[in-house]
């Protein structure tokens, strides 16, 4: 699936490399900011990011020099705004043919973490710039734990990275950068230029869900309980059985306990 000719030009044209900074995302907005406009597929990794973000408002703590962190920018006006779990699903997929093309096995706990085993070895955070039609702008960011060994005890339960789990080395990390966003880009120009249908996606995407069919704890509205995931929609919505009953989350109505 990788354009190569892509990731060898346009992409190592576009991507930025910073020693260090606060946020790749909160930095890609600021130059959107600026009065030249930053072209579609421009990226900045940070060898050290300091106060990276993650979804519900979390933290992203990162190792320096140890991690693949990085922000892109792309124009999705071809998505209608309800189409925004698209996204999610292109990136999340895109993530896992880049792990797959380094014989990395690894499923995607909804909504959009990347997880080795039960650890979460990589997360994604999106802001969509939208109006009432369409989404006008993305700016998503990705962090993946690479070659980080150490993680703090509230961590090391639940996260790990590539080389704890699987014992590979990534020595080139821009390289890998340029790689795993030549993937995603394949992903998105597929779906853009309708290679690859939503239908299809959707099923892909389910078929790579942790734990999929498999009970697990959920936790909604300070009550805990056991339930089986059924699927997600087009919309994001999680559907599981619980007690012989199909109900539904939106994301942030539901959280998944890790054991």
């Amino acid at each position: 699936m990788q354009n190569n000719t892509f990731s060898g030009h346009s992409l190592r044209q576009t991507l930025i490399v910073l020693d260090e900074i606060t946020s790749t995302n909160d930095y890609l907005k600021s130059q959107l900011s600026n009065f030249k406009p930053l072209q579609e597929w421009s990226a900045i990794m940070a060898k050290n990011q300091t106060h990276g973000r993650g979804q519900r408002q979390n933290s992203w703590t990162s190792e320096p020099n140890s991690n693949i962190t990085f922000s892109f920018l792309i124009f999705p006006k071809h998505l209608a705004l309800q189409e925004h779990f698209t996204l999610n699903m292109l990136i999340s997929l895109g993530i896992l043919d880049w792990l797959k093309s380094i014989k990395v096995p690894a499923s995607i706990k909804w909504p959009n973490d990347i997880l080795i085993g039960n650890k979460k070895i990589a997360g994604i955070l999106i802001e969509n710039t939208s109006n009432s039609k369409e989404i006008k702008q993305s700016i998503i960011g990705i962090g993946v734990n690479v070659n980080q060994k150490e993680f703090s005890q509230d961590l090391s339960k639940s996260a790990s990275s590539i080389l704890n789990e699987t014992g590979y080395s990534i020595d080139n990390l821009e390289e890998a950068c340029l790689n795993l966003l030549s993937f995603i880009y394949t992903r998105y120009e597929n779906h853009k230029n309708k290679k690859l249908n939503n239908s299809d996606l959707l099923k892909e995407y389910n078929e790579n869900l942790y734990r999929k069919n498999i009970p697990g704890l959920y936790s909604s509205n300070d009550l805990t309980f056991e339930a089986i995931l059924m699927k997600v929609d087009e919309n994001g919505k999680l559907y599981l059985l619980k007690d012989n009953e199909e109900i539904t989350y939106y994301f942030k109505e539901v959280v998944f306990i890790m054991q």
